[in-house]
């Protein structure tokens, strides 16, 4: 797919138990990924929203693992302010129904969905040290920390020789590039990688939600996740963006879709060991996700393009790097 210093593609799997719904769908998105060379799976105890914990359950029902896949997954965050979800009795149970769904003995990476500000530091790193030494997992990551969230639980870690979080998992995309200020110092200096999410908006990078053609999408209707969607993304900033990103792709054939998609594998600031986490509702999505990626860096008057949109919504969004 890309040269061997290009991040890695992860796929998520919040559509599993959802627009993949039994066993033979999974299993055939799964044959998919594998003759496309994608052996990395990530998931969570939340997903799908309407069906939690089905996602690790399909994977497991498909032993993905016995078919050369890696399994990632996060804690179990449920609450809007999510205090006390990672004190040691939710850390303990939450990893134990993860690995009975997942129907493996071990977690790839199991990751922090959400920091806890309840529950003591000390508590939430000791209870995770001890099941890093169980083999319960092989890596810890955290998602949706904030840079002096995520220096604090690693000064904790430090002064007890509690297991260091190495990856870190949040939102990266050509309208969303805080984390190169607020967080890439912090991971590079730790030697933390960064699995990036949401590499094309969530989907607005579509074009959809400006142009107004948004049937079928998440962005059509006024129920929850549209109403969601349209706060995070409806705004005159990221839709002058999206038509200056529109304009610069003209006359190159590509779609918008493929430019966030090159960008963020072949210029942004992610590197080898880094990830980028490509989702799908349908098999026809990944097919063309990664046949994109496949055609190479963009032309420089499209890097250019990017940059410059970049500039001119630095002010609005550099300070929001948090899902």
């Amino acid at each position: 797919m890309s040269p061997a210093s290009t991040p890695q593609l992860i796929f998520g799997t919040a559509s599993f138990g959802d627009k993949f719904t039994n066993v033979e769908q999974v299993q055939s998105c799964l044959d998919l990924l594998k003759e496309h060379h994608v052996h990395l799976l990530d998931t969570a105890g939340r997903y799908p929203a309407e069906a939690q914990g089905r996602s690790e359950e399909l994977i497991g029902e498909t032993k993905a693992s016995q078919q050369g896949f890696q399994v990632d997954t996060k804690i179990l965050a449920m609450s809007a302010d999510h205090k006390g979800e990672l004190s040691k009795q939710n850390i303990e149970q939450s990893v134990s129904d993860s690995l009975r769904r997942l129907n493996i003995p071990k977690i790839n990476t199991l990751h922090i969905h959400f920091p806890d500000s309840q529950t003591p530091i000390e508590e939430q790193a000791s209870t995770l040290d001890e099941l890093h030494k169980q083999g319960k997992f092989a890596q810890l990551g955290v998602s949706n920390f904030t840079a002096s969230q995520l220096t604090a639980f690693i000064e904790v870690c430090d002064k007890y020789g509690f297991v260091k979080p190495t990856v870190y998992q949040g939102e990266y995309s050509l309208i969303s590039r805080g984390m190169e200020k607020h967080l890439l110092p912090i991971l590079r200096e730790h030697g933390i990688v960064f699995n990036a999410f949401r590499v094309i908006a969530a989907g607005f990078l579509s074009g959809s939600l400006t142009s107004g053609s948004t049937e079928g999408t998440r962005f059509s209707g006024d129920g929850r996740i549209a109403k969601y969607m349209s706060a995070l993304w409806d705004k005159e900033s990221l839709h002058n963006a999206q038509r200056k990103l529109n304009a610069a792709i003209k006359d190159v054939g590509i779609t918008s879709i493929e430019a966030a998609l090159r960008w963020a594998c072949y210029h942004s600031a992610l590197r080898q060991g880094d990830g980028i986490i490509l989702g799908a509702s349908k098999e026809s999505q990944i097919e063309s996700n990664i046949k994109a990626l496949a055609n190479g860096p963009l032309p420089d008057t499209v890097v250019a393009a990017i940059e410059a949109l970049w500039e001119d919504l630095r002010a609005e969004r550099e300070d929001s790097y948090i899902n």
